[in-house]
Parts: structure tokens; C-alpha cells; sequence
């Protein structure tokens, strides 16, 4: 990528935001070195990681933190011999410990951050090389007591010998004692004592030093020499089993180094990611969409200026702007002078520059760019005592590089083109320009004064015109980006506003003539015009957001109205579940009576009295289920006679009106094998079912003992659940009846309802005995129940 191009959109200054948000040194030193890609593949997965880095932040941080630079260890200890110090081994330890955490923590959420996974996955946290180091070195890389058992001997022995010393040396001291007192000091790492002259006395021993003034000297007694040779003796086997065991730990670390590059080259790619996600989290950022041959951003913040701006609380003016090969690949932008077309056009390739190195983008959604070869950026006065470079001719060097590589995958970025000569020749060599590059099909957006590029930017296919809006009331630019506009340079109504006199303003305008005048006042009514669309464009927005709101708080009413009447549906079921298991629990206390009794006993008066009873509480049931759901075509008095089907909606329950309704207004319903009477308005008419195909008859007639009540119950067709509920109250019914056996017809299909219905009757306490029928009955395809 072009490094003039780098420098004046001052990308440099992105990069020191990232080196301010990175973890570690090594990754703040890549980050210095960015530059822009041009692999589509590799720029797609920089931006997943980045996005992936964002998604961490919104809950917790990446515990990379607390990354040592190891990059002078591992050079110094890959010499065959080489001894690292302490403090280069202990930062190994360090960065393993970091390495564990990492991997763990983004091993566990591999699913939800595949990217930044995928780049930790070489890392190795080395627990043996870590735990020795930890073992042998303390966090700041003094060598542990415990390093090993001669080290921790000879300590022992120093200590010993040091507190020998210091006795002997203050028995010394008290000897002396005085109105000088001696005082029990270090030199040349042995123990001495500083001592006045003139309070010596007889005392022997080896002067090392005497103060400034002479008036006192620094004695070592006589008595303590040989303690200190040994001491001295101690710290030189200190030193020696010290660097036995650093020279130990670098062996182990020359030996890891390829796995400890790995890790390192893993830590800084994630540590980049970690800055850039940072970043894009502080900007609001997005990731742009990639779009070959076309350049849209839609509500663009310049980086920079939104860093700068968030100390000082200041809006910045977003930026909508869209290039396409397809339709107009050149950008002819003009409007006043600090109106804010330079910032437009950095904005620009920033975006440019920043994408391709997989840095999000402070924009909107939908903004989409796509990956360029290469960026020439001409902005700014370049001109150069030192190469005799005036302005236009530095201008010009730079416009023949971007001339000289133009094709469809280069942008080319053209500040005030022509100036810095005469305006009509630097307004033709802008037209020929600005020809050359849309011709090549590079992507090209220049901000100029000149009029004329304007008019040429109409009248030629592949340009379009655009402008920074112009507050005339106020006399003040807006910021705001008008494309498919031109505007004005407004210098007379700056200078104006500026405090110029204004009889030399005036005379000015009159010096332009009719005509230009003209041409600034179309100008003009263009842009108000442009304004006016926009609050339009805006109002109309904002209805169709609340039209969107309404019709989404509507939908949720429709949904929190059904699930509301579910819930009742619900409800109300449940309540008749109740209601039916106590009645099967009174029908089975009171066919125990009837069988005890007789069925023409006083038990089967009871019996009669408490299911009419039961039928009663079943109705006041139905009429109290206030909330459940209502019939939505009311049952008539003209639909209903013996044998209509009929639906309970209140209760979800299927049954076969028994006739019309009484004076009472209620209908007899059977539901099963239980008699209810339901309010007519309370039922609704069900289609009647198709008439049933005659089945053929038995070959030969069911034999049943004379004078014993019997049933029969026809299955085929239900689930096994519904024929297990079927049994359930016929059973019932055949009791109350007085009858003693009972036909079940299940047919023999797959035999899954056979099973079920065998099952059933195995653990029934009303059941006696029970067979498959005989040929002649129905075969394997009939179960007959005797009944106790």
C-alpha cells in the first residue's frame, strides 16, 4: 500500500489508538507495523475475530492480561550455554500462566468464538516448564530456598554464621559503648565496625576504611575474621548452585523455544484482535460488508475526529456516500472552504485502509467497501524547499503515481485538483485528470473550487456531482454530505460574514456578473430543494416507524390474547379432569355396594340418586367455567334432535344430542358413557361423520349364558388412548347395568391396541378373567372381559 497515501490520511494515528488498547509489548509492536491486506479471505476472518473480541466485551474482558515481553529471553537463551538471569526466566512462567487461562477460557466458548479459538488452538501452557520455574524462582525472579536442598543448606549456614558475626560484634560495640557509638556496618561484604579513633584502645583486628574526616575508622575485630572468610565462602557457594540451577531452567527453556514462538506468534495475533475490538467498542464500530466494485458508507463518523470529539461531547455529522463502477465511479465534491470536504474524503480512505487490515469501521449498517489493490491519496500542501517541490508540482508527482497504476481496483483520493496555478489551466488539467481515471475505472472522489468541474462532472457519463450543505441563513456550513448536488464555494457570503466590508463584498458580486449569479442561485434553490426531500425522506421514516411499532405491539396483543386462551382452555380442562376422576371414584365406591347389595337392593337406588347427582355437578362444572372458551356458532333448537352430533366447547368434549331441549332450555348430551344436560347455547352442531361401511357378520352367532346382561364396544379406528378411556367407562356403564361380560372389537392390525387394551384390563379390579375370541366370536381381533 502506498506509504505517502498512509501518511496523509494519517493512519498512523489509528494505529496508536490500537498500541494504547493493546495487552502486551510484542503485540503493541505489531500493531505500529500495520498495514493494509488485499486477501478478501484472510480480511474476512480478521474482521470475525474482531467482531468475536466485541461480542466478549459486552460481558466480561479476555483474560490476556498480565502478557510479559519475551521476545529478548528467547533470543538470549536459544545460545547453546547461555545462563538467562532470573528475571528473564521468571516472565516465561508468567506468560505460560496467561497462555493457560486463555486457552481455557476460549476453549470453553470454541462454539460461540470459532475464530478466536482457531488462533489459540497452537498454544501450549508447558506445566512442566512452568511449575519448575514457579518452584525455583519467585515472581520476580530471586531463586528460591527450595530451588534446591544444597541452596536451602547453604542459606541455613550463612544465616548462622551471620548471626555468629553479628554477636560477636556486638558484644564489641558494648564494650565500646561511649559518646561515640560504634556502629555495625557492611564493607566490601564483609561485617564491620565503624569505630572513633581515639576509642580503639587495645582493640586488634584489620581496618578496611576510615571516614572522610579520618576521625573514625571501620574495623573488622580480630575475632570475627574467620567467621567472615566463611560467610564469604557461603555466598560464593551460593552463587555457584544459583547458577546451576538458572543454567538448569534455561536448558529447559532452550529446549520448549519452538513452543514457546508458537505461543508468542498466538499471542500477538489475539492481542491484536484484543486492541482491535477494543477500539471498535469506543468508536461503535461495525464491520463493513464486502462489495466488489461498489463503495457505500451510510452514516460514517471519521475515526480521528470522533476520538477527539468524545472528550468534548460534540456530534460528529455522519457521512452517506456511494460509489459504484456500474453507474458513477468518479466523485466531483465541492462546497465551501472549511465546509468539510477534506474530512470527507479522508473518511473515505481511512475506511478504505482500516477494512482491509480487519478494523472495524464507525459507520452503520449497510455500509459495504470493497478490498482495493492499491490507494493513492494526494492531500494537503506537499510542497518541498529541500527537493525544489513547489505545491502543484508535488501535486502532480503524486496524481501521475495514482495516473500510472488506475484500474478498477485502485481508489484514488485528489484534494482541490489544479490548484496551486492558473485556474483555467489547473481546471483543464483537472478535467483530463479526472477523464483519464474514470476511463481506467478507478474509483476516484476529488473536492475542487473550480466551476467548470462541475458542469464536466454532469455532462460526462461515469461522474456525479456532490457537496457539503451551506447554512445561508446563519452563513455556516453544516457538514452535511448532499450527493448527486453541486455546491457553492460561498467565498462572498464567508467573507461576509467574516466582517469584510460590505461595499467591497457587494462590488464583488457585482464584478461576477449576471450570469454566475444566476448559476449560484439555481445552486442554491437545488439544495433547498435537497434539504427539503430530506426532512421529508426523515418524516417519512419516522411514521413508518411507528406504523412498524403499532403493527408489532398489535401482533403481541394477538399473541398474548391466544396464549391467554390456551391458558384458560387449559384450566378449564384440568378442572373437568378433576371433576371426572372424583366421579369414577364415587361409581367405584358404589359399584362395590351394588355388587354387595344386588342390583335391586336400596345400592342401586343410591346408585341411581348419585349419578343424577353427578350429572347435576358435571352441568354446574360447565356453567362455571366463566373465561373458557365460548361456542362460536351457538347450537338452535331446529338442529338439534336424537342422534346430532354435537361439540362442548367449554370443555373440549365430543358427544350425540339425545333429543331436543326441555323447558329448561338444556339438551341431553351423552359424552361416552356419562348423561349430561348442557345448556343449548353452551353446544355447537359437529359435522356429522361419513356413514360407516357395513361390516361383514360373524359366520356364526356369539354364544352367551341365558339370562346374563352383556355389551359389546367397537375400537377400531380410536388411538390407544382414546380406546383406553373407552373401556374405562363402559366398564362402568356394563356394571351400573347389572351386565356381567363385555365384546371388546379392537381389531387385529398391528396388535399395538390389542396390547394396550390387554394391559388395561390385567391391572382392573372390575375385571375377572379375560380371552381372545373364538373363530366363530371374532378371533384374535376380539376381546372378551368377564366381569366380577
Amino acid at each position: 500500500m502506498n506509504a505517502h497515501s498512509l501518511r496523509v490520511l494519517e493512519f498512523g494515528k489509528i494505529c496508536e489508538a490500537l498500541v494504547e488498547r493493546a495487552a502486551a509489548a510484542a503485540g503493541a509492536r505489531r500493531l505500529r507495523e500495520l498495514r493494509p491486506g488485499q486477501d478478501p479471505g484472510e480480511i474476512a476472518r480478521r474482521l470475525s475475530c474482531v467482531s468475536e473480541v466485541r461480542r466478549v466485551l459486552e460481558d466480561h474482558d479476555l483474560p490476556i492480561h498480565g502478557l510479559p515481553d519475551l521476545e529478548s529471553s528467547l533470543d538470549e537463551a536459544e545460545p547453546p550455554g547461555s545462563v538467562l538471569p532470573g528475571a528473564k526466566l521468571a516472565p516465561v512462567a508468567r506468560s505460560l500462566h496467561v497462555v493457560k487461562r486463555l486457552r481455557a477460557h476460549l476453549h470453553e466458548r470454541r462454539e460461540t468464538l470459532p475464530e478466536l479459538w482457531d488462533a489459540a488452538r497452537s498454544l501450549e501452557s508447558l506445566g512442566e516448564l512452568r511449575e519448575s520455574i514457579d518452584q525455583k524462582l519467585d515472581p520476580e525472579g530471586r531463586v528460591r530456598d527450595r530451588a534446591s536442598r544444597a541452596l536451602r543448606r547453604i542459606r541455613q549456614d550463612q544465616e548462622r554464621t551471620r548471626s555468629r558475626i553479628l554477636e560477636l560484634l556486638g558484644k564489641t560495640v558494648r564494650s565500646l559503648a561511649g559518646a561515640s557509638e560504634p556502629v555495625i556496618t557492611l564493607r566490601s561484604d564483609r561485617h564491620v565496625i565503624q569505630v572513633a579513633r581515639d576509642r580503639l584502645g587495645g582493640l586488634k583486628g584489620v581496618v578496611h576504611a576510615q571516614s572522610g574526616s579520618g576521625a573514625s575508622v571501620y574495623l573488622e575485630p580480630t575475632a570475627v575474621v574467620p567467621h567472615n572468610n566463611e560467610l564469604a565462602q557461603l555466598r560464593s557457594a551460593e552463587n555457584e548452585e544459583i547458577r546451576r540451577i538458572l543454567a538448569e531452567l534455561t536448558e529447559q527453556v532452550r529446549f520448549a523455544l519452538p513452543a514457546l514462538r508458537t505461543n508468542e506468534a498466538a499471542l500477538v495475533e489475539i492481542d491484536t484482535h484484543y486492541a482491535a475490538g477494543k477500539l471498535s467498542r469506543d468508536l461503535h464500530a461495525i464491520p463493513a460488508l464486502p462489495a466488489p466494485n461498489r463503495l457505500v458508507i451510510r452514516k460514517g463518523r471519521h475515526p480521528l475526529l470522533q476520538m477527539a470529539n468524545q472528550e468534548s461531547g460534540d456530534p460528529v455529522v455522519p457521512l452517506d456516500l456511494e460509489l459504484s463502477g456500474e453507474h458513477a465511479s468518479t466523485l466531483v465534491i465541492t462546497g465551501p472552504n472549511t465546509g468539510g470536504k477534506t474530512v470527507a474524503l479522508k473518511t473515505v480512505g481511512l475506511f478504505v485502509i482500516m477494512n482491509q487490515c480487519g478494523l472495524h469501521v464507525p459507520a452503520g449498517e449497510g455500509t459495504e467497501l470493497p478490498c482495493f489493490h492499491e490507494v493513492f491519496a494526494d492531500i494537503g500542501d506537499e510542497q518541498s524547499i529541500e527537493a525544489s517541490l513547489s505545491t502543484f508540482s508535488s501535486h502532480l508527482s503524486h496524481i501521475k503515481d495514482g495516473l500510472r497504476a488506475a484500474s478498477e481496483d485502485t481508489l484514488v483520493l485528489l484534494d482541490e485538483i489544479g490548484v496551486g496555478t492558473d485556474p483555467e489551466e489547473g481546471a483543464a488539467l483537472g478535467k483530463s485528470i479526472l477523464g483519464a481515471l474514470t476511463r481506467a475505472g478507478a474509483m476516484t472522489i476529488v473536492t475542487t473550487h473550480y466551476g467548470s468541474l462541475k458542469v464536466f462532472a454532469h455532462d460526462t457519463d461515469g461522474m456525479e456531482n456532490a457537496s457539503l450543505e451551506f447554512d445561508r441563513d446563519s452563513l455556516a456550513p453544516t457538514y452535511r454530505f448532499l450527493q448527486g448536488v453541486p455546491g457553492s464555494s460561498e467565498a462572498l457570503s464567508i467573507a461576509a460574514r467574516l466582517g469584510l466590508p460590505a461595499e467591497i463584498v457587494e462590488e464583488a458580486r457585482a464584478m461576477l456578473g449576471g450570469e454566475r449569479e444566476a448559476v449560484e442561485g439555481l445552486l442554491h434553490d437545488l439544495q433547498d430543494r435537497r434539504r427539503r426531500l430530506d426532512e421529508a425522506k426523515v418524516e417519512l421514516e419516522q411514521e413508518l416507524g411507528a406504523a412498524r411499532s403499532a403493527r408489532e405491539q398489535a401482533e403481541s396483543r394477538i399473541a398474548g390474547l391466544h396464549d391467554e386462551r390456551a391458558q384458560i382452555k387449559r384450566e378449564a380442562m384440568e378442572e373437568a379432569r378433576r371433576l371426572v376422576e372424583r366421579s369414577k371414584a364415587e361409581l367405584s365406591e358404589i359399584l362395590g355396594a351394588v355388587k354387595t347389595d344386588g342390583a335391586g337392593g336400596k345400592a342401586s337406588g343410591r346408585a341411581r340418586t348419585r349419578l343424577g347427582e353427578m350429572g347435576k355437578d358435571l352441568e354446574r362444572g360447565l356453567a362455571e367455567g366463566s373465561g373458557a372458551k365460548e361456542p362460536a356458532h351457538p347450537a338452535s333448537p331446529e338442529e338439534l334432535e336424537d342422534g346430532t352430533p354435537v361439540l362442548i366447547p367449554r370443555m373440549g368434549w365430543k358427544g350425540t344430542a339425545l333429543g331436543k331441549p326441555g323447558s329448561n332450555g338444556k339438551v341431553a348430551v351423552a359424552v361416552g358413557s356419562l348423561r349430561v344436560e348442557v345448556p343449548i347455547d353452551s353446544l355447537e352442531v359437529r359435522e356429522r361423520a361419513a356413514e360407516p361401511r357395513p361390516r361383514p357378520q360373524a359366520a356364526a352367532p356369539v354364544k352367551r349364558p341365558e339370562g346374563i346382561a352383556t355389551s359389546e364396544l367397537d375400537l377400531r379406528g380410536r388411538t390407544v388412548e382414546e380406546a383406553i378411556q373407552e373401556v374405562d367407562r363402559t366398564l362402568d356403564g356394563v356394571l351400573l347395568a347389572g351386565g356381567s361380560w363385555l365384546r371388546i372389537i379392537h381389531g387385529k392390525g398391528t396388535g399395538a391396541l390389542r396390547g394396550a387394551i390387554t394391559e388395561q384390563l390385567e391391572n382392573d379390579e372390575r375385571v375377572k378373567s379375560f380371552r381372545l375370541g373364538e373363530p366363530a366370536e371374532g378371533g384374535s381381533g376380539v376381546t372378551i372381559a368377564v366381569l366380577n
